[in-house]
């Protein structure tokens, strides 16, 4: 049957409205038992959906209704924001209940969940598209629950304060891409991605077309957080819930990065040597505010946002390399920074019961919790990319890529980065071995559901790295992409 490909979209939007629907039939249950049915709806129904995106994968079927397509390579894409997903949801349960972190309680988990799925279902519309305006409403369903999302914690001005802020800039974001769409329109015309190719091969030059492609570039720039856009990223990540704040730099990033690629390395590759120049001053930039920003932050959430800047920074080089080269590197890099992104957030969620999530928060980490302390210090060392770890093998096929393009300069400020982030990441570490422990702080007793997570995203970040299964299958499947 021809719907069989697009299941896992129709049960992400079944699940949605599952659990919109136990909200509102045992909304006060609900909420006073910190939403434990609809968080188990949620897990089991993303493993379950997981599963059916696994299945369809391996399928190697390509389907298409209209200017919706699945196949393969698409399906990639989609574990990976299941994946992020699914990490989210399972990062959440905490915060719903009395205790679970010090900023306050969230209410309203059912909401919480769905809006998560509706983002995860735009994403899903976004990397499927095969036309412009499919591909227009997919960034728009992934972005707009996220300002509700920001948002979520109403009686926090700071978190009022960030879904604001990212509303205003992602509707000057939308603007951009719209604007961009508009002139690909008129150079095309047509929205299809094959006119599209059509368009970019003959008429590189053209100024409608170039106009068009800035404008998409600097639309999605503002979804990657690439730097000069990137002013929003800081103050959002600070004043949003965690969960919400781990789904905005794992998840909506993992979007960004496909979406571009989508476009980049899909119907616009004609025109991709003719915006190297701009790719590379952009990554240039993106990873010099991001290092140098990190620096000076004291505040855990503000300093993940500027590392998180500058991990676009490292994607925007992967772009500069051969298209079947940068896709297989991006993706596993994306990989690899979930798994990283997803144990320090775990962390963080844990140091937040106590207190303030600053670094100060870390203080005597390994004399309260020596198993918390060594993940910090693996999550550390992944994240500016030692060996053998995940993050390691990330940034070496980010940076291979755009090696084999002969891109040697760029390659070199991208080494002389990593090595400056390294100087950062290590003053968590130290706060965690070196400093001594506020005076009141006791041991930190981890729950058996923490244990197995957290030893599995410590084995994750081992085996991504030193075993290349992974990369292997991504190789296999990245020629059949189109």
């Amino acid at each position: 049957m021809i719907i069989l490909p697009f299941l896992p979209e129709i049960a992400l939007l079944g699940l949605s409205i599952l659990i919109l629907g136990m909200e509102m039939g045992r909304d006060g249950v609900a909420v006073r038992r910190g939403g434990r049915g609809v968080f188990h709806a949620a897990w089991a129904g993303l493993s379950a959906i997981l599963i059916l995106e696994a299945l369809a994968s391996w399928t190697d079927l390509t389907t298409s209704i209209g200017s919706y397509r699945t196949s393969r390579d698409i399906g990639l894409w989609k574990q990976i924001f299941l994946l992020a997903t699914f990490a989210t949801v399972l990062l959440s349960p905490a915060y719903f209940r009395a205790g679970g972190n010090a900023r306050g309680v969230l209410t309203r988990p059912g909401t919480f969940y769905a809006l998560l799925l509706l983002c995860t279902l735009g994403m899903f519309a976004l990397i499927s598209a095969r036309d412009l305006l499919t591909f227009y409403l997919g960034i728009e369903l992934a972005t707009l629950p996220l300002y509700a999302l920001a948002a979520f914690q109403p009686k926090d001005g700071d978190s009022v304060e960030a879904g604001s802020k990212y509303m205003l800039m992602g509707g000057f974001s939308s603007a951009l891409s719209l604007f961009g769409i508009s002139f690909l329109y008129g150079s095309a015309g047509s929205l299809g991605f094959d006119a599209l190719n059509l368009a970019a091969q003959g008429n590189s030059g053209t100024g409608l077309l170039q106009i068009g492609v800035y404008l998409l570039l600097g639309g999605l720039g503002f979804k990657l957080a690439m730097a000069p856009l990137h002013m929003w990223a800081p103050d959002v990540y600070q004043g949003s819930p965690t969960p919400v704040m781990a789904f905005l730099s794992v998840a909506s990033k993992a979007a960004a990065v496909a979406a571009t690629a989508l476009l980049f390395l899909g119907p616009l590759e004609p025109l991709r040597p003719s915006l190297i120049g701009i790719l590379s001053v952009a990554a240039v930039l993106t990873m010099a505010v991001g290092n140098l920003g990190a620096m000076r932050q004291s505040n855990l959430r503000r300093f993940v946002a500027y590392s998180s800047i500058a991990q676009v920074g490292y994607f925007l080089v992967g772009f500069t390399g051969e298209s079947g080269a940068a896709r297989v590197a991006l993706q596993y890099n994306l990989l690899a920074y979930g798994v990283t992104s997803f144990a320090l957030y775990f962390i963080i969620s844990i140091i937040g019961k106590e207190g303030p999530e600053t670094l100060a928060g870390l203080r005597g980490l390994s004399r309260r919790s020596p198993a918390l302390a060594a993940l910090l210090a693996l999550t550390m060392f992944s994240l500016a990319g030692l060996p053998p770890l995940a993050g390691f093998l990330g940034k070496f096929l980010l940076f291979s890529a755009a090696a084999g393009e002969g891109h040697y300069v760029l390659v070199a400020f991208a080494l002389g980065n990593a090595v400056v982030s390294f100087y950062y990441y290590m003053l968590l570490v130290k706060e965690a071995y070196l400093a001594p422990a506020d005076e009141g702080r006791s041991a930190i007793a981890l729950s058996l559901a923490h244990k197995i997570g957290l030893a599995i995203l410590a084995l994750l970040l081992i085996v991504l790295g030193a075993c290349p299964g992974v990369l292997g299958y991504l190789q296999a499947v990245a020629p059949s992409a189109g």
